[in-house]
């Protein structure tokens, strides 16, 4: 066979290989704007549930105030809050109406919502109808239960629904991560073989002497195919650009959706505050000592829950910011959360042991909440324990420092290690120990944020041991 004829058999295979490649990239391409839909999608309902348990919490909290202040700013507020809860809970629906199985579970939550708003607006009337005198807690109390009627509450409706989110989230995700590494793939290959053919085709012009016009129309194919790639790649930046900047608003979009939260959470606080500081300064002279200190620590307590607002509200924009490090004693900042719980409990006897001198390099507010979750575990699953210990230090494992929390507490099955570190998924049923569930997911990607990894060991009845490591 002659040179001539080997080289346009390799001219051919390289053209169709190309023309192949690129329907290989558009087909990529589609894939990746799909899975990107998908996962705009999820992100938008896990938005709306978590705007819908904002507007449940604001709307049991304005009732409160209500009940506590009979301020019609507080029934004012309620109102609003109330129409977010249903508009929130309408969006959801909206949002995955293609999943059957959601729709059940979004059916469900609207019976719990209905049953909530039910309580809570009986609630609400009832201080209407008695607007200056006291009003009995015992009539309060199953008009502001979590659970009405005795069933499961709203945030484990939401809970469920979040789940299944996630799951999806995680691996929409992952289809969209896949795409993408199939649109770079296509987009390398194409371009080398682009190289292979505009190498081949001047070897053949130069070999085979063809004609001005040959070489003309060679490379007008060369170019036609070079600007097909030139309008791909500028379409790709632009959408690039698109998501960039609906990124940057989006975050804008939850700062000042924080701000909001944070402003309607901090509203009752700070009306218990002051009516606390009125105690104070008021009839001073008519309460004993125990009673102002009862008052300081209502106080206390307060402007400890506006600080954890502050904190919760941070943690929410972790992934987000930055870590700072500085160099902090974890033995000391151990012992002050042990000592806070100690004086929240005075008649507990438990016996602490902190080795001393731990250090380490990490942000002290996340770490702070991290300790202050593990160690309240600890307190909390050994309330049950005689001669309860809880111990804090530190061990090196691999020439790495790991860090532990231990207790001779209730302990757990390790066959459901699995679910610990899994927002609303609890191994202790809450007549047994409350708790809202979420504690040790916290307390996991506070760790994920430093690089390090956390784990547990524990046998049923016999204590758990919660260990933690944070990368410098």
């Amino acid at each position: 066979m002659k040179k001539s004829s080997v080289y346009r058999l390799l001219m051919t295979g390289a053209i169709l290989v190309v023309a192949l490649n690129t329907w290989m990239v558009g087909r990529a391409l589609n894939k990746l704007f799909t899975t990107q839909g998908w996962l705009s999608q999820t992100l938008d309902v896990l938005s709306h549930t978590e705007n819908l348990a904002l507007n449940m919490r604001s709307a049991d909290s304005a009732v409160r105030g209500y009940i506590l202040t009979g301020s019609p700013t507080f029934e004012r507020q309620y109102r609003a809050s109330s129409q977010g809860v249903f508009a929130e809970l309408d969006q959801v629906q909206r949002l995955t109406a293609d999943s059957a199985t959601q729709q059940q579970r979004i059916g469900f939550l609207r019976t719990r919502v209905a049953a909530k708003m039910g309580t809570l607006d009986s609630a609400n009337a009832m201080r209407a109808g008695n607007s200056t005198g006291p009003i009995e807690p015992a009539l309060l109390e199953p008009l502001l239960t979590d659970f009405p009627g005795g069933g499961q509450s709203v945030s484990y409706a939401i809970s469920q629904i979040e789940s299944e989110e996630h799951r999806l989230l995680i691996d929409r995700t992952r289809e969209t991560k896949n795409a993408s590494q199939e649109v770079w793939i296509s987009f390398i290959a194409i371009s080398l073989l682009d190289i292979l053919l505009i190498a081949a085709a001047f070897e053949q012009l130069v070999r085979a002497h063809r004609s001005h016009l040959q070489i003309a129309e060679g490379a007008a194919s060369i170019e036609a195919l070079n600007n097909e790639l030139t309008r791909v790649n500028t379409e790709l930046e632009g959408r690039v650009q698109e998501r960039t900047q609906a990124l940057a608003e989006s975050n804008q979009e939850l700062e000042a959706f924080s701000y909001s939260v944070s402003h309607d959470l901090r509203a009752p606080l700070r009306t218990i505050d002051g009516f606390s500081l009125a105690l104070m300064e008021d009839f001073a002279e008519n309460l004993n000592d125990e009673g102002r200190d009862y008052i300081a620590r209502i106080r206390n307590g307060v402007q400890r829950m506006g600080m954890l607002i502050d904190s919760l509200l941070q943690l929410s924009r972790v992934t987000r910011s930055e870590v700072h490090r500085e160099r902090i004693d974890l033995s000391q900042l151990a012992t002050l959360v042990f000592d806070e719980l100690a004086a929240g409990d005075p008649d507990r006897k438990i016996l602490f042991i902190a080795q001393p001198g731990v250090l380490a390099q990490a942000d002290p507010r996340l770490v702070r909440i991290a300790l202050e979750n593990l160690i309240g575990n600890a307190w909390k699953f050994t309330s049950r324990t005689t001669d309860a210990r809880i111990e804090f230090g530190s061990d090196v494992r691999e020439d790495v420092t790991v860090y532990f929390i231990r207790d001779n507490g209730a302990g757990f099955d390790m066959q459901y290690v699995d679910r610990l570190f899994t927002a609303f998924q609890r191994l202790h049923g809450d007549r047994d120990f409350k708790g809202s569930g979420i504690g040790l997911a916290t307390v996991s990607r506070i760790i994920r944020r430093h690089q390090g990894s956390i784990w547990a060991e524990s046998e049923l009845g016999h204590g758990a041991t919660f260990f933690f490591s944070l990368a410098a």
